[in-house]
């Protein structure tokens, strides 16, 4: 079950912790649907995250692995540890971390720059958050690590969510995803993507498999190898695509 991951590692793996969201932007399903809510937040356990990371250092994962799916990862409270637990096993993989800004603060970014190679900040509101602004101004510009993007950058090549936002977007004609990326959300679901927001396609739960089991999985590489050329089988797949919203 091995073979596979040495000869072919995922290119990105993404690991929800939370699903909590405290923006509800209109080019994210977190707009229409309530899954993001704070009433409704499923955390990953610890232990299913420690499982996660361990696993991949221990198949020397050396791309790159973020901790977010549709929920904002620095609401979740443990994330410098959870981090920190991620570099300890895994002191090869490229941790990059995606947030939207609006819980980052100069101490919580000195805490977690050790541990993440990649900050990058999405600016969803009009102006910088301003916990990212007191950031920015220490630093006499972006610090270490860190990428911003602008919200009209972010919808400028926006998608759909597998046929989830209204938009007139340009559908996919062959996809590769599937092969090259690793996707659990916070159930420990081991989803289709990162465009399977409602998890419509759930190829079982990283809890009762390896991440080696996972990557090796014979349902998924059929779904990869019809994707490839362009023969959708699943609905998501076949609405799947990018547009702007704008």
């Amino acid at each position: 079950m091995t073979k596979l991951f040495s000869d072919h590692q995922p290119m990105f793996v993404e690991v929800e912790t939370t699903t909590y969201c405290n923006r509800r932007c209109s080019y994210c399903p977190n707009s229409i649907f309530d899954r993001g809510l704070r009433k409704n937040e499923v955390q990953m356990s610890e232990d299913l995250f420690y499982k996660v990371v361990h696993e991949l250092g221990q198949l020397h994962f050396c791309n790159q692995f973020s901790p977010h799916n549709y929920g904002e990862p620095l609401a979740d409270k443990r994330m410098p540890d959870l981090l920190a637990m991620a570099r300890r096993e895994m002191p090869a993989a490229r941790i990059a971390l995606y947030t939207n800004g609006d819980f980052l603060t100069p101490k919580l970014y000195e805490t977690i720059e050790p541990n993440v190679d990649a900050l990058v900040i999405t600016q969803h509101g009009e102006r910088m958050p301003s916990g990212v602004a007191e950031l920015f101004q220490i630093h006499g510009g972006a610090p270490p690590k860190t990428r911003y993007k602008t919200a009209s950058q972010i919808q400028a090549n926006a998608s759909n969510r597998g046929g989830l936002i209204p938009m007139q977007a340009t559908l996919r004609k062959a996809c590769g995803v599937v092969m090259n990326e690793l996707h659990i959300n916070a159930h420990g679901q081991l989803i289709l993507c990162c465009e399977d927001y409602l998890a419509r396609k759930v190829f079982g739960n990283i809890s009762d498999m390896s991440i080696a089991e996972a990557w090796s999985m014979p349902e998924r590489l059929a779904v990869h190898r019809n994707n490839i050329q362009g023969d959708f089988a699943l609905p998501s797949c076949r609405s799947c695509g990018f547009g702007r919203t704008f």
